[in-house]
């Protein structure tokens, strides 16, 4: 067990012990390159999508020119980013929304008719018209 695993990180490419000469074989530094520009290209891509985000430059999500965007386009990301922003702001509104328009409504003969919900509106209307005329005198 090596002081990595003791800490209970995991420990990638060979351990010096593995190599004849007792330190790091080539596979290992060449592997150490590749996950440089990897992680370079991602930081990049971040950045341009941030870019993006920030300048409002990108479809929203979800939309048809969202989808046709290639998955590696940072403004692609940019929308998941400002949906993800708006989620954090808004999810309490969002999922009211969602739950009144998923909860069963009464059956259609249960609710209101057209008559009385035209004679509802005249009484608002009226009491609106009696309680302005109040305040204007």
């Amino acid at each position: 067990m090596n002081r990595n695993a003791k800490r209970g990180r995991l420990d990638s490419g060979p351990s010096p012990k593995d190599s004849a000469a007792g330190g790091k074989s080539a596979a290992t530094v060449t592997q150490t390159g590749a996950e440089t520009e990897q992680v370079a290209a991602v930081r990049d891509y971040w950045a341009a999508a941030k870019r993006r985000y920030l300048h409002g430059d990108y479809p929203e999500y979800a939309t048809p020119e969202w989808r046709a965007l290639d998955p590696e386009d940072p403004m692609k990301l940019a929308g998941v980013m400002a949906f993800a922003e708006n989620w954090r702001k808004y999810h309490l509104d969002i999922t009211a929304e969602l739950d009144d328009a998923l909860r069963p409504h009464p059956p259609i003969w249960q609710r209101p008719s057209l008559a009385e919900l035209d004679q509802a509106h005249a009484d608002i209307v009226t009491r609106n018209r009696h309680e302005a005329r109040k305040e204007a005198a």
